[in-house]
C-alpha cells in the first residue's frame, strides 16, 4: 500500500507540469471552449510517449539490474553522485525564483490532428530531461515484487492519474462556461510558475539525496 501511495503522490506531482496542465489549459482558454477531439489526441500523445519511456527504463532496469548495481555502487560512482548532486542541490537551491509571466500564452490556431501530435510530444519529449519524478516511480515499480503484467498496468495507471487534474479542469470549464473563464485565465500564470519552481525543490531534494548516498559510501 506505501508503494501505492507513493506512485500516486509521484504522479499528482507530475500532473503539474507544463505538458500535462499549463499547455491543455492554454489550449482551453485561449479558444474559450473544449475542442474534445484535439484535446484527446494530445492527451493520448502525451500518454503514449510517457508509457513508452516508462516501459523503455524499466526493461533497461531489469536487464541491467547486475551490471548496473556493480558500476553503480563503485568508489568512482559515488564520487560522481558527491559531485553532481552537490551541483543539482545548488542549482535547486540557487537558482532565481522564475518570474510570473504576465501575458497569456499563445495557442495554435488550428488544432489539426498533426499540430496536436506535434505539441503533445513536443512538451513531452522536453520534459523527459526532468522527469525526475518519474524515474523515481519507475525506480519503485521495477523494485516490487511483481510481474511483468502487474508493472505494466501500474504504468498505465501512473500516466491516467498524470493527466487527471487537467481533465477535472477542463470538465469544468466544459460545465461551466463563461463563469470558469476568468478563474483559469488567472490561474495558469500562477501554476506555470509554480511548476517551475516545483522542479527547482525536486532538483534541491534529488541533489541531496544523491549527494547524501555518494558521502556515505566513500567513508571520508
Amino acid at each position: 500500500m506505501g508503494d501505492l501511495l507513493a506512485l500516486a503522490g509521484l504522479a499528482l506531482l507530475d500532473s503539474t507540469s507544463l505538458g500535462t496542465l499549463v499547455i491543455p489549459l492554454v489550449l482551453v482558454i485561449a479558444r474559450r471552449r473544449v475542442d474534445v477531439g484535439p484535446l484527446s489526441i494530445y492527451f493520448a500523445t502525451v500518454v503514449v510517449i510517457y508509457y513508452g519511456l516508462g516501459v523503455g527504463i524499466a526493461l533497461g532496469f531489469d536487464m541491467l539490474s547486475d551490471t548496473a548495481s556493480q558500476v553503480w555502487s563503485s568508489r568512482p560512482a559515488q564520487w560522481f553522485k558527491l559531485v553532481a548532486g552537490l551541483a543539482l542541490f545548488g542549482y535547486g537551491l540557487l537558482a532565481p525564483d522564475p518570474v510570473k509571466r504576465e501575458e497569456s500564452r499563445k495557442a495554435p490556431t488550428r488544432l489539426s490532428p498533426g499540430t496536436m501530435i506535434a505539441l503533445g510530444a513536443g512538451a513531452a519529449l522536453t520534459e523527459a530531461a526532468t522527469m525526475v519524478p518519474y524515474l523515481a516511480a519507475n525506480g519503485i515499480i521495477t523494485a516490487m515484487p511483481v510481474g511483468w503484467p502487474v508493472r505494466l498496468a501500474l504504468l498505465a495507471g501512473y500516466c491516467l492519474v498524470m493527466i487527471l487534474p487537467a481533465l477535472v479542469l477542463i470538465a469544468a470549464a466544459a460545465m461551466l462556461g463563461e463563469r470558469l473563464w476568468p478563474r483559469l485565465e488567472r490561474l495558469v500564470p500562477t501554476l506555470e510558475r509554480q511548476t517551475k519552481i516545483t522542479l527547482l525543490w525536486v532538483a534541491s531534494l534529488a541533489g541531496l539525496w544523491m549527494a547524501g548516498t555518494g558521502f556515505s559510501e566513500l567513508d571520508l
